[in-house]
């Protein structure tokens, strides 16, 4: 896996919103894991946001495919509850 580069130019191979995204999509209990989602999706934004002035960038597209996936997730979780 590629390290990511920071805006201070620090490289960080594991950032804070990448490690939420990975505990909820690796969530087995599902009544824990619509909080992780959105936890997850919170420090995504965050993320996002402090990115916004930077040009495109390998991050900003990891970001991307990561809230889509939590997205995805997230309405199997709630499909699964109604049906349960």
């Amino acid at each position: 896996m590629a390290s990511i580069v920071s805006q201070d130019g620090n490289r960080c191979s594991d950032p804070k919103w990448k490690q939420l995204y990975q505990s909820a999509i690796l969530e087995l209990d599902n009544g824990k894991m619509l909080s992780k989602i959105a936890d997850a999706r919170s420090a995504i934004l965050d993320r996002a946001e402090e990115l916004l002035t930077s040009p495109y960038s390998e991050e900003r597209h990891a970001l991307n495919d990561a809230l889509r996936a939590l997205q995805i997730l997230e309405g199997v979780v709630k499909r699964e509850r109604q049906s349960a």
